[in-house]
């Protein structure tokens, strides 16, 4: 893996060193579908998802601090699972700074390799000013891997590894959306 620049496949430009995002175009849920069933059974942006009417997913940020680059910070862009009225509250106050309402839950909808179980890791939520993705926190007693990193920082070679991991520069990166 070369960490002299990465493509970024949102803005189309080159950056150098490893990327500092990471991020998933869907829940693992729908992803697994099949390209009829998803198109039946969901409805999806980049930022919203409802699979069958009855569950309901969001996507954010959840931070992971650079020891080694203290300027710079890791995100995780992962779709967490949420209840109706949040969805609704995101849906809705969209393009509006929704930074000062009270942090909500919700579960990780997204599988991470290297970390162990993290499908369904409880999260908050906190909603950011207008066209923001939301950041997600973990509770300081939640005792996991991406828990800790989530507090404590990477070092380099850490995020050199966690981008091995997640497969940063195989040809598969379906459901990725770095």
């Amino acid at each position: 893996m070369s960490t002299d620049s990465y493509h970024c496949l949102s803005c189309g430009k080159a950056h150098p060193g490893l990327p500092t995002d990471w991020g998933y175009k869907l829940p693992d849920f729908v992803h697994d579908l099949a390209y009829t069933e998803r198109y039946i059974r969901c409805r999806h942006n980049t930022d919203l998802c409802t699979l069958d009417g009855s569950r309901y997913f969001i996507r954010g940020l959840l931070p992971v601090p650079l020891i080694d680059a203290p300027e710079n910070t890791f995100h995780w862009g992962l779709w967490v699972e949420v209840d109706h009225a949040t969805h609704d509250t995101y849906l809705l106050g969209f393009h509006e700074d929704l930074s000062r309402m009270p942090r909500c839950f919700g579960h990780i909808a997204n599988e991470i390799p290297g970390y162990g179980d993290t499908m369904g890791l409880p999260v908050h939520i906190q909603f950011s000013a207008h066209d923001q993705r939301p950041t997600f926190w973990f509770d300081p007693t939640l005792n996991h891997a991406l828990a800790h990193e989530h507090r404590a920082g990477i070092s380099a070679k850490r995020h050199h590894d966690v981008l091995t991991a997640v497969g940063y520069g195989d040809e598969d990166e379906d459901n990725l959306g770095i």
